[in-house]
């Protein structure tokens, strides 16, 4: 009896260990190209393989040079929506539509903002991809100097045009004959036009073709935005230094109580109270609002922009295992909530239930507003040498007008002369470049 009792145990512990063989998953090595290997470990790979600890993760080094070439990895990375759509049209992406149905992927905590960028930079409105954060802007405001000139704090979905309006209220002078500024953007040069072009994102308008780099901008509505523009240069009302002129490395003029309100991404958010603790910085009591916008489309922001895009090769030989790694990095609450707390900098989580919260302030103008998908910011689809160049040549011409030497009209027209020999000269340059 004893013999047979042993010989049924044994049978037992056979079958119980065949089976469990039977359904343990196959282990799976998982490729993916990302600019920082040991970045990426930290962020998501070793959390990842906690998770699924039958796949491995092998990050291979990404310069982001050969965005012409497949990276031939599972999973595969990319930085800046033009960057995906291209990624789309090259055909090396998986649809990911099917696998978000069966999964019920997005979770509903997931950001439409996101989602909306995602799929509007896709040609055939489907997702080849997600992200886990994105970027965005406020306006931010110093609460003292509005109660100590007697002037109204600003308000959501103010227009560029109010924002001006509102800066002029500001005396230029404090009581004690200190320069103060109702208005101020970080800029490292050509600061003026840098805002004037703000204006125009903001209001849908582009100055440049990305295919064809023709110039436009001598139009009734960039003449409407200059004249605004221009008047409240002339007032003294904007700060108009750049990082350049500063001379020193030193602090934001809006971080040192010269400035009443100034547009800033997310990161200011998180940067004021540390910025109080460091040995020359001091409290900010601060606000914060949506950034301007059009004042034909008021719920829509401009302002929002992803650096961080994940999608699963239509070549890989592991697509389950691959979308897996997409989900986990786009969506797992756990780990994104400990991103949020330790890296506040990457960006805003695109899952709005883990974003960190800051004391005593609402941070929903950072994603309150639907985004505008027509938004264009050139420097992201177009080479930086030929966009300074026209930059270069613009800001003189706004120079010129702001001190009354050509007015406006002059400005523009020379704006797409000169601003068009410019770019053919710079874009001759780079082509020929070995």
């Amino acid at each position: 009896m004893r013999t047979k009792a042993f010989y049924l145990v044994f049978i037992g512990l056979i079958w119980i260990l065949s089976g469990c063989s039977e359904h343990a998953p196959e282990p799976v090595t998982l490729t993916i190209q990302y600019p920082s290997v040991q970045a990426f470990y930290k962020r998501y790979g070793y959390a990842f393989e906690d998770k699924f600890p039958h796949i491995t993760v092998q990050v291979v080094k990404d310069e982001m040079k050969q965005t012409d070439i497949d990276p031939g990895t599972d999973v595969i990375f990319m930085y800046s929506l033009p960057f995906y759509s291209k990624r789309i049209e090259q055909g090396i992406l998986k649809d990911l539509t099917p696998l978000m149905k069966r999964d019920g992927f997005p979770p509903d905590a997931y950001s439409p903002v996101v989602l909306d960028l995602l799929q509007h930079a896709s040609p055939d409105g489907k997702l080849y991809g997600m992200a886990p954060a994105y970027s965005s802007e406020a306006l931010y405001y110093n609460k003292s100097l509005f109660q100590l000139y007697n002037v109204p704090e600003p308000r959501n979905q103010m227009t560029w045009s109010e924002v001006f309006q509102l800066a002029g209220r500001f005396p230029n002078l404090t009581d004690t004959g200190q320069p103060l500024y109702g208005f101020q953007m970080n800029f490292y040069k050509n600061v003026t036009l840098n805002i004037l072009l703000k204006v125009g994102i903001t209001e849908g308008l582009s100055y440049i073709n990305p295919k064809t780099y023709q110039i436009t901008m001598n139009t009734e509505a960039w003449k409407t935005i200059w004249s605004d523009a221009v008047e409240a240069f002339r007032s003294g009302v904007i700060y108009t230094k750049g990082e350049d002129e500063e001379g020193v490395i030193t602090h934001p003029p809006f971080y040192r109580g010269e400035v009443a309100m100034t547009v800033g991404s997310f990161i200011n958010a998180y940067n004021f109270e540390p910025f109080s603790r460091i040995p020359d910085g001091s409290a900010i009591d601060w606000g914060m609002v949506t950034v301007p916008v059009s004042r034909n489309h008021p719920d829509l922001s401009s302002a929002y922009s992803i650096y961080e895009i994940y999608g699963v090769s239509a070549k890989t030989s592991h697509p389950e295992e691959a979308w897996e790694l997409v989900k986990f990095i786009a969506a797992d609450a756990e780990n994104n909530r400990y991103l949020s707390q330790t890296e506040p900098n990457r960006g805003l989580p695109a899952l709005t239930n883990v974003i960190q919260p800051v004391p005593m302030h609402d941070l929903s103008p950072l994603y309150m507003l639907e985004a505008n998908t027509a938004a264009m910011d050139p420097y992201l689809l177009m080479d930086a040498t030929v966009l300074d160049a026209f930059h270069d040549v613009a800001q003189k011409l706004l120079d010129q007008a702001i001190h009354g030497e050509i007015t406006i009209e002059e400005a523009l027209e020379q704006v797409e002369l000169q601003g068009q020999q410019a770019v053919n000269e710079a874009l001759r340059k780079v082509e020929n470049k070995p």
